[in-house]
């Protein structure tokens, strides 16, 4: 009777949950590592080099260290990469701001930037759990 509806619709809105859970976690991973490429192309693109690429490497650690956990859901992860992406956001205004030679590259890193962290926090909305009353 309906109690049958009820937990039909609670299995409805659970299975809707996980699917915008699981959405928004494959497009977080998505959004980093298109993140990563970006900052990378934009480092060697003058001229590759050693150097460079090391550099790259070194600056685009914050982002491709998490992806893991990311991709396994870890809400803790999520929580630090919002603080992970805030230098990325910074950094990316201030070039847009100030190097002309840099607005397409400055600009693609902070809609991307942008659209990470709004992942981010939306993941943590639909993964906190409800407070005890």
């Amino acid at each position: 009777g309906p109690a049958r509806c009820g937990s039909g619709s609670q299995t409805r809105e659970l299975a809707e949950v996980s699917s915008s859970q699981d959405r928004v976690r494959v497009g977080s991973v998505v959004c980093t590592t298109l993140l990563v490429a970006i900052v990378i192309a934009w480092i060697i693109e003058p001229a590759v080099s050693i150097l460079r690429i090391g550099t790259a490497a070194v600056v685009t650690l914050p982002l491709w260290a998490w992806t893991p956990a990311l991709w396994r859901g870890s809400r803790k992860s999520f929580a630090a990469m919002t603080l992970c992406v805030v230098p990325y956001l910074v950094g990316a205004l201030t070039e847009l701001i100030a190097n002309p030679g840099a607005r397409v590259w400055a600009s693609t890193a902070l809609l991307v930037a942008f659209i990470l962290f709004v992942l981010l926090i939306a993941f943590l909305r639909l993964t906190r759990t409800p407070a005890p009353t």
